[in-house]
């Protein structure tokens, strides 16, 4: 299931306690992290919603008109248009995205580019049949950093065997992991399971994604089952919260205001250690 429907809910962990190792003298500048904490919430349409419960990281595309209309406090995740499975080619072609990208380089209401949601289930062992796509990730992720230094660039990842096959390209990788399903009880071992192997893994940096929604095989948490959520999470390293998702396949948060309850106290709370 694409994550990518996500307004990035701001995390709740400052970049400085994750700082990247030095650089060495041969090598190219280093590129700016995400500077953190961001909140990050998927599929809404409206900024103003999200600051009420204390999201300040807005998915939209790169249309300047929405991005100047940002409130103070609430910064731009770009959606770059992700990864065609079918094609397995970019939906944006590298032409685009130099117009776009070059357009938003100097807007200090962007914050980073999203390059693509869960393009692990292009990869063959996964079923799909697109053996190059890390490498077209890694060279999108370097041409977005030529035209817009400064900024960061962000991919999600559904599997945690494929944390170590995509931990370098991007400056953060959002893991999916959802521990409730219809029909069972929430799958407490899922979450620390994620973030062992992202350690493992070596992923620098990395957002963890708060399942809020409730569809088909996923059934919604209960306002307990996600603060046990949120709780795993911050006992990581994570550097940031994406919450899925506001409006997706018929759900609605908005329409959960004791989720919405969760979610904004923990946003205005405490970082984590």
């Amino acid at each position: 299931m694409n994550a990518r429907l996500v307004l990035v809910c701001t995390t709740m962990l400052a970049v400085a306690c994750c700082a990247a190792p030095p650089t060495p003298p041969s090598a190219p500048p280093p590129r700016a992290p995400a500077q953190l904490p961001y909140r990050y919430l998927t599929d809404l349409s409206s900024g103003t919603q999200a600051r009420q419960y204390g999201f300040n990281l807005v998915d939209l595309g790169p249309y300047r008109s929405l991005i100047d209309a940002l409130p103070p406090g609430e910064r731009a995740l770009v959606w770059l248009g992700g990864y065609s499975r079918a094609g397995c080619v970019f939906v944006t072609t590298d032409a685009r995205i130099r117009q776009e990208v070059l357009a938003l380089a100097r807007d200090p209401k962007v914050a980073g580019y999203y390059i693509d949601d869960e393009a692990d289930d292009a990869l063959p062992a996964n079923g799909g049949h697109c053996p190059d796509v890390v490498a077209q990730i890694e060279a999108r992720d370097r041409l977005v950093h030529l035209l817009a230094p400064g900024t960061f660039t962000y991919e999600v990842v559904a599997e945690p065997g494929d944390f170590a096959t995509f931990a370098r390209a991007t400056d953060v990788l959002g893991a999916a992991a959802y521990p409730c399903l219809t029909g069972h009880p929430c799958d407490w071992s899922k979450i620390p399971r994620y973030i062992a192997d992202l350690d493992a893994a070596h992923v620098a940096r990395y957002w963890g994604l708060v399942q809020a929604f409730g569809q088909g095989k996923w059934n919604a948490p209960t306002p307990s089952e996600l603060r046990i959520m949120i709780g795993q999470w911050q006992r990581s390293r994570w550097q940031g919260e994406q919450v899925f998702a506001w409006d997706w396949a018929g759900w609605s948060l908005a329409s959960h205001p004791a989720l919405l309850a969760v979610l904004g106290a923990a946003n205005t709370a405490r970082a984590p250690k």
